[in-house]
């Protein structure tokens, strides 16, 4: 699925936020950090079936110190909002909980 400009856009946001509460950032080391972010989200725009676990993938290996320069737990607010932002319509309020029981009907039925 792909990430709406709006989704984006609130991802760059809470970005942000987190630079602004890190505390241990010089403002050149936070000019550098807001650069590599809108990058990565900028590539972003032209991923057509995203999913939340390549996007994390992929920034742990090119936002690895803009990760370890944010706030603890950071990583996981992300993580958790881009998994909500792509969940599929078709799946209902819940998600992947349906998806696993889903799998778990057909796997019982087998």
């Amino acid at each position: 699925m792909k990430l709406k400009d709006a989704d984006i856009k609130d991802l760059h946001d809470k970005f942000e936020e987190a630079l602004n509460r890190a505390q241990r950032l010089d403002k050149q080391q936070r000019i550098h950090l807001r650069k590599k972010i809108r990058n990565e989200l900028f590539a972003l725009l032209g991923w057509e079936l995203a999913t939340a676990s390549a996007i994390m993938s992929r920034w742990e290996d090119r936002l690895s110190d803009v990760f370890s320069a944010l706030p603890f737990g950071f990583k996981d607010e992300i993580a958790k909002s881009l998994t909500e932002k792509l969940r599929s319509p078709l799946l209902g309020k819940r998600g992947a909980d349906s998806l696993d029981m889903l799998y778990r009907k057909r796997t019982s039925a087998d």
